[in-house]
């Protein structure tokens, strides 16, 4: 599909630590080792800058809705969960809202500010960018998770900043089950299940939390549904608190001379297992480095 070039974006700086120009440096995966072990779970404005909210429905009116998220990987390109573009009562994404920090409706905004132990935080506003074409993995099937994912190709090149910026792509060496009982750190904004949200200021804020990757077999175990998963998948478990947004990113750390160097996508979120009798959920995970390939050989340079 074809959609004309749409782009908000107006510079808005405050006087706040996170003032910054919007031609800094292009990196991807950028990493903050003081971030890491701040125990926030809200996030810092400059902190997963790749994630995006994807819009349905036409944003000059107001009426369009996000249900989805997606990453950033290139320029213009994001990766977002192929349920959320083609189906049975599906609509398909048209654009993509980057460097949002508090999840708004109203996100024509000028940015927005949070004050956290007398420390205040801005951001600009965020980019919203139309979605130019989507390409679907040819072995999805709505039914099944194991190639849940597709790419978004954007009208143009986001502007990147300290706000916007991508997360890498697996490293090309990593083995595909190297990520197994590990803690790893998942980022997005919490998903409300009511028409009408009920929350506290923060809830609204970018989150992120630590999960636990399990095997498939345990995954299997917790499921009352049957759903098939393959070596495409990984699985994740924490204990109750919140649910978040399908095409959350799943992040790994590149690790150079002893010292955290970026981000890398081990993967997205595809769902999510809650039931009222147990004390934990879980998370369907689709693993990024299975189709590395066919990402890059669908990206124009």
């Amino acid at each position: 599909m074809v959609v004309r070039l749409r782009v908000f974006f107006l510079l808005f700086c405050t006087l706040s630590l996170f003032c910054s120009s919007i031609h800094a440096q292009v990196e991807c995966g950028k990493l903050r080792e003081s971030q890491l072990y701040n125990r926030k779970e809200i996030t810092e404005p400059n902190e997963y800058t790749w994630i995006g909210r994807a819009g349905y429905g036409d944003w000059n009116n107001n009426s369009a809705e996000f249900i989805s998220l997606s990453v950033l990987i290139k320029p213009r390109y994001a990766i977002i969960p192929a349920s959320y573009v083609i189906g049975e009562n599906v609509t398909a994404p048209t654009f993509i809202l980057f460097g949002d920090w508090r999840a708004s409706d109203k996100f024509f905004l000028l940015g927005h500010c949070r004050s956290d132990k007398r420390i205040r935080q801005c951001t600009p506003p965020p980019q919203l960018v139309d979605i130019e074409d989507l390409v679907v993995h040819p072995g999805y099937i709505s039914s099944e998770l194991q190639y849940n994912l597709a790419l978004a190709k954007l009208v143009r090149s986001v502007e990147f900043s300290d706000f916007v910026q991508p997360i890498c792509l697996p490293p090309a060496e990593k083995e595909k089950g190297n990520h197994i009982a590990q803690t790893l750190e998942i980022a997005g904004f919490k998903k409300s299940f009511l028409k009408e949200k009920v929350w506290q200021e923060d809830e609204y804020y970018r989150q992120k939390f630590k999960v636990t990757t399990t095997s498939l077999q345990f995954c299997n175990s917790k499921m009352l549904v049957p759903v098939r998963l393959t070596e495409n998948n990984l699985c994740a478990v924490r204990d109750k608190r919140k649910l978040l947004f399908h095409g959350s990113p799943l992040m790994g750390i590149e690790v150079v001379d002893e010292q955290p160097k970026n981000f890398y996508l081990i993967g997205i979120l595809n769902a999510m297992i809650t039931y009222p009798s147990s004390e934990i959920d879980s998370f369907v995970i689709l693993r990024i480095y299975p189709f590395r390939n066919w990402i890059l050989n669908n990206i124009e340079d």
